[in-house]
């Protein structure tokens, strides 16, 4: 009875601020999206002592110790630590192994293209000047500069009166702390609510495969694995570690941050290790130090994101295997002692898949770090009380209660990893496939338009060969040459409806003009031939400028500029990711479509490399065995391999070769390519070209905006108007 009384208690306030927040989430949607700026506010008024807190407790932590108790108190956490990132290391493999087969296919992104960004270790962790690194938020070099001063200042006869000082701030900012965590929960609430309210349920079923890993991996971290061997090794119970972490877990769930609950966690094992009288001289300061220590240094919550760079490896076809396991295991060790945004775009590399997946990566972080956080923090329970015990000789594993865990954990990870398997087969048996999203994609704001498949014989006399602005407005048409199966540029979607990025730009310019719009096929050969027979006014359809053809016809100003890329089969990736590898093979047949140009000097120095033109894509795609490779800008490469998901695209490492596309008009039409560079500044200043981008390239908004479901507009209004 006094267990349950005890729940409904105030210091389960933040608990109970989580589940009505989520309540009222529901129950009235996107009403409460207000409520966010007021949870923001209550982050940073937690942020407030974290700092200075940091800086006091290790100096003083450390200060306090003689040096032949801190070399045995740092060698016997470094231990634990090392211990925990084994098996963690383990247990994240293990989940990764479970994920099933699928067809992998993304959109382009921006960030494939950006220069790669190297950790600076140095700078991370060498402190040049402190001050900067508190003000920066470099926790990490902060961490090892109050090191170095509390170990300094251990042999220091004169420390007592600094450290008595440094004591009564870090009781004063210990005070603060406690006033803030007593009215958080209302933050917790109006985090909670916003979130609750405005998360979609498309946010949720983008990447649920993913959310399924990460939530059933924290899961186990945080309930099974962590607090079992704590409570395996120490006189620590399992209920026990639980409700010690409880007000740091909740906080940590809600806002995704850690680093404002650690003087949270820190009292929490302070306030244990007294109310059970297990309290000496020196667990106090072990706690001080060693919290902020195992926040700095890769946490297992840190290390649980590696599950997504290995879901992005499986995303895009690029699948680990266990040849990988080591160099993908040791290279996360160091790169997770950055941060986990610097270190997630490197690993993405070291696992060969194209970096622009971290905006995956933020696009669910709001999400995962409802896990990854919670587990952080019980993670640093965990290294706390281990390293505690370890240091007072009272870790123990032949008592039966140790049996019965280690059994527990043993038997209950299987099972974890079964269900973990079984519901993303499920889920990928109904969700539906890359190629139905872009082959959905449609034009808004269409003007009346007629899609040919021929070029009319009206045409052919020549009569129709002049033409600008005027000419165009009289008739009521503007004529528009496409080359069909340009994917994302010009193509048919599963509704036959003839879309694209520059199918968008043609009806928009069209209805600035005033006119219906028609579109004119044409192959890539024959360009130059139907502009200056006059079969359409414009050419619209991802063109290439190059040298050849500017001396034929007329190109506006860049209107896009693309990377070269290479797609081919999967399982062949390896052998282009670098200019090197390419330059390894005997022979190379690269299928292509234009790119004569561009590349004629390469392929005259290289002469193991041959070049074949086809006529359409699709020949590339139907004959894979026929080519090596697929010569193809990686905007539309990546757009094909929706269509075709067992190809990958590839920029091989050190390639620079991009090129500009534009719209095309015949070479005695300055005027009306003038008028289309203007119409394009004008476009491009009024967010319009961005948009298409944004759309078409990169498929931002290719699905249908929803409104989020709540209570309050789903059931009850909604029954009030039936009734009406």
């Amino acid at each position: 009875m006094k267990k349950l009384i005890d729940f409904f208690a105030t210091k389960n306030l933040m608990l109970w601020a989580l589940i009505g927040g989520v309540i009222f989430g529901l129950i009235f949607g996107e009403r409460l999206a207000f409520l966010q700026p007021v949870g923001n506010g209550f982050i940073k008024l937690m942020q407030i002592t974290i700092f200075p807190y940091i800086v006091v407790s290790l100096v003083v932590g450390l200060g306090k110790f003689e040096p032949d108790q801190v070399r045995s108190i740092l060698l016997k956490a470094a231990t634990v630590m090392l211990s925990l990132w084994g098996i963690g290391l383990f247990v994240i493999w293990c989940f990764a192994f479970t994920l099933p087969k699928h067809d992998a296919g993304t959109f382009f992104s921006t960030a494939l293209i950006s220069a790669k960004q190297e950790i600076d270790f140095v700078a991370r962790y060498i402190p040049s000047n402190p001050f900067a690194s508190m003000a920066e938020g470099n926790v990490p070099a902060l961490v090892i500069f109050c090191i170095a001063l509390g170990m300094a200042l251990m042999g220091n006869v004169r420390k007592s009166s600094l450290l008595n000082i440094l004591d009564v701030v870090g009781e004063g900012l210990s005070v603060i702390s406690k006033k803030i965590v007593k009215i958080f929960p209302i933050g917790i609430f109006a985090i909670t609510a916003s979130s609750a309210g405005t998360m979609s349920v498309d946010q949720l079923s983008t990447l649920q495969v993913y959310l399924v890993l990460v939530i059933l991996l924290g899961l186990f971290l945080m309930f099974v694995l962590l607090p079992m061997l704590v409570a395996a090794l120490t006189p620590v119970k399992y209920h026990e570690l639980i409700d010690v972490a409880r007000n740091a877990l909740i906080a940590a769930f809600t806002t995704g941050n850690v680093f404002i609950t650690l003087p949270v966690i820190t009292e929490g094992i302070k306030s244990y290790m007294h109310k059970n009288n297990i309290a000496d001289a020196n667990s106090d300061h072990i706690a001080e130090v060693l919290v902020p220590i195992a926040f700095t240094f890769p946490s297992l919550g840190k290390l649980t994101t590696l599950i997504f760079v290995l879901f992005a490896a499986w995303l895009t076809g690029h699948e680990a295997t266990l040849a990988d396991v080591p160099n993908i295991t040791i290279s996360a060790l160091f790169s997770y002692f950055a941060n986990v945004h610097i270190a997630i775009p490197y690993m993405l590399e070291t696992v060969r898949v194209p970096a622009d997946t971290y905006q995956l990566y933020l696009a669910m972080s709001v999400i995962s770090a409802k896990f990854v956080s919670p587990t952080t923090v019980v993670y640093i329970v965990a290294v706390t009380f281990l390293s505690i015990f370890y240091v007072r000789k009272q870790l123990s594993y032949k008592r039966a209660k140790s049996i019965l865990y280690f059994s527990l954990i043993g038997g209950l990870l299987p099972a974890c990893m079964l269900a973990a398997y079984t519901v993303n087969s499920q889920l990928l048996k109904s969700s539906h496939a890359a190629d139905d999203i872009i082959a959905n994609m449609v034009v808004s704001d269409k003007v009346p338009e007629h899609v040919l498949n021929h070029v009319p014989k009206a045409y052919e006399d020549g009569k129709l060969s002049l033409t600008n602005i005027s000419v165009i407005k009289k008739r009521n048409l503007l004529r528009v040459g496409y080359i069909a199966d340009n994917v994302p540029f010009s193509y048919f979607n599963h509704n036959d409806e003839l879309v694209g990025f520059d199918i968008s730009l043609a009806h928009k310019l069209a209805e600035d003009l005033g006119v219906q719009v028609e579109f004119i096929p044409f192959k890539k050969p024959q360009l130059v031939e139907y502009l200056n027979k006059g079969y359409f006014d414009i050419a619209m359809s991802g063109l290439e400028i190059n040298l050849d053809d500017i001396e034929k016809v007329l190109f506006t100003d860049p209107v896009l500029e693309l990377k070269l890329a290479l797609v081919t089969l999967d399982h062949r990736s390896k052998e282009f990711q670098t200019l090197e590898a390419l330059q390894a093979h005997d022979s190379l047949n690269f299928a292509t479509i234009e790119y004569q140009a561009l590349l004629g000097k390469e392929f005259e120095r290289n002469k193991h490399y041959t070049l074949t033109n086809i006529a359409s894509y699709r020949d590339f795609f139907a004959n894979p065995d026929k080519y090596d490779a697929l010569l193809i800008s990686a905007e539309a490469g990546f757009a094909w391999t929706m269509f075709y998901p067992d190809f990958g695209v590839v920029v091989p490492e050190g390639s620079k070769a991009k090129y500009p596309t534009g719209f095309a008009v015949a070479k005695r039409h300055d005027d009306l390519a003038n008028y289309l560079n203007s119409w394009l500044d004008i476009r491009r200043a009024s967010g319009r070209v961005q948009e298409v981008y944004d759309y078409w390239i990169l498929g931002k908004g290719s699905k249908p905006y929803v409104r989020r479901w709540s209570v309050l507009d789903d059931i009850i209004l909604e029954k009030s108007d039936i009734k009406d």
